[in-house]
């Protein structure tokens, strides 16, 4: 393929907010070689699928997402990349009407893979490669992801842990971390582009600077970022519970640049499901944690992951997950149903929970969680958060939104369809917001000096 011409480039992106980091490093590379960026709903000269493969319907909506692109414009190229085609190319490969299938290592190659693309293609051209071969950490310099404020920064991918029922570990191959006085440049680059918040990201974010040398922990690296002049706010993506270490909540209690939010995995409160999941830490374990950390800092904020309806999950143990999430503070809850995945241990376990009980278990822990998060956001009426308003406002209702410290989502109070408490010039901005109030979704104040 020619690109000196002004090609159009469009990209779609299925699964976790890492796929969405790795989705706007292959947008930077596109646009280094002159290519315009245009939404996946518009008519492009190539299509760009990054997929996931974490459950049966994830692999569903890569399909359906595919079949769009298809269908959008007969003679685009469709190149699809990702968990997915890493897992499974065969099954991407007899969609006709797809180009080219590149692993997850072949993202950072991307531009010149399509170089081969001359003509339509009746049979797909792929290229996916063994995630352990020659495994370096690549990672492209990315400014923003559209709409957020934040900025998402890639330390670590890769994960070397043995859950029974995550593929993850599969499609992503071992772990391995980015050195720090890279993280460092990286994180002046983006305070100097203006950028008040650096989310650190990772497939296994816990595990990073074990591969490198000298050995790091995930605290030393967090301590060198707090000293980046500009950068106001550092946030950390999921974390396994037993990599959060008495050093880490130390640095988040003293600092105020660190973020007093942290996204910790349970899955289940069932001693006996953890360990069928060969999850490294027992309900005990996660409890005390999550008190500990209530306890340091009472305003944080604690999200989970729970994933329902695993082999051999009967009644008692959901019960036991039930209670557990009930008797803890969290502020929000990622609920997810168990489905098999082909490669995993947990793919030939008996006791498989029939579909119409999943999809109830998965309701009632929906709720809960709802419940939970507006005891969470009721707990701040009456009270003054610093809150990073984002560049885009509510699709909804149009008002200015963006996150507290905690991660609790805050809207501006309105005022004949404008927000009272000010106007675009508080994007990208921190500011105090007396909260009045909670909706659905967010709590909702006003500007206070």
């Amino acid at each position: 393929m020619d690109y000196k011409d002004n090609l159009k480039v469009a990209f779609a992106t299925v699964g976790c907010r890492f796929n969405q980091f790795e989705t706007a490093e292959m947008e930077e590379l596109f646009r280094s070689k002159n290519f315009e960026i245009v939404p996946f709903s518009s008519d492009a000269n190539i299509y760009v699928i990054n997929t996931c493969t974490v459950t049966k319907k994830s692999d569903y909506r890569c399909r359906r997402t595919i079949r769009r692109a298809i269908r959008k414009k007969s003679d685009a190229f469709v190149i699809v990349t990702g968990c997915y085609s890493q897992i499974n190319p065969q099954e991407i490969g007899s969609i006709k009407g797809v180009d080219m299938i590149l692993g997850n290592t072949e993202k950072p190659g991307i531009i010149e893979h399509i170089k081969e693309l001359t003509k339509k293609q009746d049979t797909p051209k792929v290229v996916v490669k063994d995630m352990e071969r020659d495994r370096v950490f690549n990672t492209q310099r990315v400014k923003g992801i559209s709409g957020r404020t934040s900025a998402y920064l890639k330390v670590q991918t890769g994960c070397n842990e043995i859950c029974s029922f995550c593929i993850v570990a599969v499609a992503r191959g071992a772990s391995i971390s980015e050195k720090p006085e890279n993280i460092l440049m990286q994180a002046e680059e983006l305070a100097d582009a203006g950028f008040k918040e650096i989310v650190l990201t990772g497939v296994n974010l816990g595990s990073y600077g074990a591969d490198i040398s000298p050995a790091r922990e995930l605290s030393d690296l967090i301590e060198m970022l707090t000293n980046i002049k500009g950068i106001e706010r550092l946030r950390l993506s999921s974390i396994n519970p037993t990599d959060i270490s008495g050093r880490l909540i130390a640095l988040m209690k003293a600092s105020e640049k660190i973020c007093k939010h942290l996204h910790i995995p349970l899955q289940s409160g069932d001693d006996e499901i953890l360990k069928r999941m060969r999850r490294n830490y027992s309900p005990s374990f996660y409890r005390e944690l999550i008190m500990k950390l209530k306890c340091e800092m009472p305003d944080i904020g604690i999200g989970a992951d729970v994933l329902v309806g695993f082999p051999g999950e009967d009644e008692d143990r959901f019960k036991n997950t039930y209670r557990l999430i009930e008797e803890l503070p969290f502020s929000y809850l990622h609920v997810f149903t168990y489905s098999q995945r082909e490669g995993t241990d947990a793919y030939g376990y008996d006791g498989r929970i029939p579909e119409y009980v999943k999809k109830e278990r998965n309701s009632i822990i929906k709720g809960l969680g709802r419940e939970k998060s507006d005891t969470f956001r009721n707990g701040f009426i009456g009270r003054v958060c610093r809150v990073l308003i984002e560049s885009t406002r509510d699709k909804e209702t149009g008002l200015l939104k963006g996150y507290a410290d905690n991660y609790m989502p805050v809207m501006l109070k309105s005022c004949g369809g404008q927000s009272e408490s000010g106007g675009d010039e508080l994007m990208n901005r921190l500011v105090n917001v007396k909260i009045a109030g909670i909706s659905d979704d967010a709590a909702i104040g006003e500007l206070s000096g």
